[in-house]
């Protein structure tokens, strides 16, 4: 059985740190695929590096979906945020599940993001469950594992960087969350916080979330 993990990048400095992390880590049979937006694409031993065509996380993921070869396909920030500990923790998980996803709000789990990023986390995940009515404590996270059959005839539209909760939403799939740690980036930029950019994806997700809700309700999905 093989393991495809997806890593979306864009000017990712410690990326072959990572991947080396990753590879020295993961004792499944496994591919890692680098969907990169860099300026410059970087040369990353022990992974394959796809160049984006389109635009954003979630894109990317699609991207990298459809190169992939695994049974089980894996989703994970490529900053350093989400350790390789605990996706081999996940991976572990996966065979009574449809998807297992890295929670940082429940018990056991840690987070090291500054108090504005914390608020604004408890503030998406509370809309989340009033909107969708999912049953996630963190339904805003970017680290997933998935068994392949989850995305049979399963149309994705990503918006922005929160493709996890259209993926659960949508797939109605069996899902465990399990507690991680999760690190704050030490280099390059936030896609998120109280900056324009910042405001820009807010936006987007809440209307990821009506746009979810609306087309359940009318049916086109």
């Amino acid at each position: 059985m093989l393991t495809s993990i997806i890593i979306p990048t864009k000017d990712e400095p410690t990326i072959q740190k990572l991947v080396d992390s990753i590879n020295a880590i993961i004792k499944e049979n496994h591919e890692i695929l680098i969907v990169d937006k860099s300026r410059t694409a970087p040369k990353v031993k022990g992974a394959e590096v796809m160049i984006q065509r389109s635009d954003g996380l979630g894109n990317a993921f699609v991207e990298g979906l459809s190169r992939s070869k695994g049974d089980i396909i894996a989703l994970m920030d490529g900053d350093g945020s989400h350790r390789p500990e605990d996706l081999q923790k996940m991976l572990k998980l996966i065979e009574n599940h449809d998807i297992v996803l890295g929670s940082k709000l429940i018990e056991g789990g840690e987070c090291s993001d500054t108090l504005g990023r914390k608020l604004v986390t408890l503030a998406f995940a509370q809309l989340t469950r009033f909107i969708l009515g999912v049953d996630l404590r963190d339904p805003m996270t970017g680290f997933m594992v998935a068994k392949r059959n989850v995305f049979d005839n399963l149309e994705l539209k990503p918006k922005g960087f929160k493709i996890v909760i259209e993926i659960v939403y949508k797939s109605k799939a069996n899902v465990l969350e399990v507690p991680i740690s999760f690190y704050k980036r030490k280099t390059g930029f936030s896609k998120v916080g109280f900056n324009m950019n910042g405001l820009r994806e807010m936006a987007r997700i809440f209307e990821l979330l009506l746009e979810l809700k609306l087309g359940r309700i009318r049916g086109e999905w």
